[in-house]
């Protein structure tokens, strides 16, 4: 009976010190890569001089009353909560109707009011349709009320045919049109 004990107890203290064992490798392991690792920086910060938050590589999505779909992408976003001012470096705004049609915007930089769902992207703006379409201009302003996208500065505007320039430009998503204001001078290729 006292041999069965002494094996009993031997495997116990055996799986007791694989345990700890393990768990102090896991520990180590954890130690090790937290110290030699790279550090991830804080992805939300609070600043309460600057902004009331802070979030680098963001994202959000939302579904509208009407159906279209809104993804914005930022590589740091800004958020201001007394003036209701999101503000975006580097963003990128999907916007899916509908019907299925996606717009895609870009640009260096993007404000949000986000109460009305204003949106103003400045800097190299580029809009890419699905259908191919692509269309670059300094700034654009987009308007949820009106569902419009516009420009007063300078817009060229390219497809597989054809080859568009212009100055001030109105899209109006719910009747699908297309307007450009002044010195418009086109290309069919």
């Amino acid at each position: 009976m006292s041999g069965n004990k002494m094996k009993h107890g031997r495997k116990i203290k055996v799986v007791i010190s694989t345990l700890a064992l393990l768990v102090t490798g896991v520990l180590l392991l954890f130690v090790v890569l937290n110290i030699t690792g790279e550090k991830k920086t804080n992805i939300i910060k609070i600043l309460p001089n600057e902004a009331d938050v802070s979030i680098q590589d963001f994202v959000f999505t939302e579904v509208g009353r009407d159906n279209m779909r809104w993804e914005v992408r930022s590589d740091n976003a800004r958020y201001e909560k007394n003036q209701n001012l999101a503000v975006f470096d580097q963003v990128r705004v999907k916007l899916t109707m509908p019907d299925g049609k996606v717009i895609v915007m870009t640009g260096d930089r993007g404000e949000m009011i986000t109460d009305k769902k204003e949106l103003e992207i400045k800097g190299h703006v580029v809009i890419i349709t699905d259908s191919g379409e692509k269309l670059t201009t300094d700034y654009l302003k987009y308007s949820d009320g009106e569902k419009k996208i516009h420009t007063g500065a300078p817009v060229v505007m390219e497809s597989e045919r054809i080859s568009i320039q212009g100055t001030g430009l109105a899209i109006f998503i719910e009747k699908g049109e297309l307007v450009l204001s002044s010195a418009v001078r086109g290309r069919i290729h």
